[in-house]
C-alpha cells in the first residue's frame, strides 16, 4: 500500500532493542490466541515452520485507545484520521473491517504496532498468510502488508541516508476482480523504489467476494506470493529488508485506481474486508 510523503517519525529510544532483533520481537504484545502446539500444521511451502503468531478472531483483542497490551491497535501511526471504532468488529470467529462512506479516514485498518510505538509484534522472515474475502466493488482497495518498526522508530537512517522496506502480501482492486497485487516498496527519502512486475492474473473463475488465503514466504533476499497455496511470483529483496523487522496491517481502504479517497465513479456506501484468520510461520 502506498504510504503518506508525510510521516509522523516518533523519537523513541529503541536502538539497543532493535540492534539485538534477529527474527522475531514481542514487546507487552503475547501470543494471546495462538492455538496450542500440534493443532495446525504448516503449508507445503513452509515446511518445518513453527507457528509464532495466530489469530483465529474468535474474540478481538483490539486497544480501547492505542494503549496496553493488546493484539491489535487501530490504525497506522502516520495517520491522523481514523476509521469509527463500529468499522472494526469480530463476530461468529470473523474479523471484519468496513468502510463506510463519510467516515473520517479513507481506510479501516489494525495492525501490531500501537500508534504510541510501545507495544508491538514484528517479524523478519518467516511465512505469513491470512484466510480473506472481500467486496469486489469499484473503490474496492483491500491490503495485507508489513512495514518496518524502524520507520516507525525512526532507527531507518543508514550513512545518512533514511531507507525503509515495505511489503505488500496482498492488494486488491475491486474493478480489477481477477488480479492479485503484490509489491516490494524500497523507500530512500521518502521516494519509492518498487518491482515493476506486482500484478499477478489470477483464472477468471477466480471469485475474490468468496474466501482463499493470501500469502508470502520471506527469507533472506527473497519473497515469494502466494494464493491458495499456489506461487505466483518471486521478487528478490534490497539488502535494507534484511536489517528491518516488520509488523502486520490488514485493513479495507477506499481508493479508486490506487488513490486514496478517490471516489470517481463510486457507489457503493461501504466495502468489507472479512478476515477468517491470520498466522505467521517462522523457522
Amino acid at each position: 500500500m502506498r504510504k503518506s510523503s508525510q510521516h509522523c517519525i516518533a523519537k523513541i529510544l529503541y536502538a539497543l532493542c532493535l540492534s539485538a532483533i534477529a527474527c522475531l520481537v514481542f514487546t507487552g504484545n503475547a501470543l494471546g490466541q495462538q492455538p496450542g502446539p500440534g493443532k495446525l500444521a504448516p503449508p507445503s511451502q513452509a515446511q518445518g515452520y513453527k507457528l509464532v503468531f495466530a489469530d483465529e478472531f474468535d474474540a478481538l483483542d483490539l486497544s480501547p485507545d492505542g494503549r496496553g497490551i493488546h493484539e491489535w491497535y487501530e490504525g497506522i501511526w502516520f495517520n491522523h484520521q481514523h476509521a469509527p471504532r463500529k468499522n472494526i468488529s469480530a463476530a461468529n470467529s470473523m474479523l471484519c473491517l468496513k468502510w463506510e462512506r463519510g467516515q473520517r479516514g479513507t481506510d479501516t485498518s489494525i495492525t501490531t504496532l500501537s500508534p504510541y510505538i510501545q507495544n508491538f509484534a514484528v517479524w523478519r522472515y518467516g511465512y505469513f498468510e491470512a484466510r480473506l474475502r472481500w467486496d469486489v466493488v469499484k473503490g474496492a482497495w483491500p491490503a495485507f502488508w508489513l512495514i518496518p518498526l524502524e520507520d516507525a522508530t525512526g532507527q531507518d537512517i543508514y550513512n545518512g541516508t533514511k531507507e525503509s522496506g515495505e511489503i505488500d502480501i496482498f492488494e486488491g482492486q475491486g474493478d480489477e476482480p481477477h488480479v492479485f497485487y503484490g509489491t516490494i516498496h524500497d523507500w530512500l527519502n521518502l521516494r519509492d523504489r518498487a518491482n515493476r512486475n506486482n500484478a499477478f492474473p489470477l483464472p477468471g473463475n477466480v471469485d475474490f467476494n468468496q474466501f482463499h488465503t493470501y500469502g508470502l514466504l520471506w527469507t533472506p533476499g527473497k519473497v515469494v506470493w502466494y494464493f491458495d497455496n499456489q506461487a505466483l511470483h518471486s521478487e528478490s529483496t534490497p539488502a535494507v529488508f534484511d536489517r528491518q523487522n516488520f509488523f502486520l496491517v490488514l485493513g479495507m481502504q477506499e481508493g479508486e485506481d490506487w488513490k486514496a479517497g478517490n471516489l470517481s465513479g463510486v457507489t457503493a456506501s461501504s466495502m468489507t474486508l472479512n478476515v477468517d484468520w491470520v498466522r505467521v510461520w517462522q523457522q
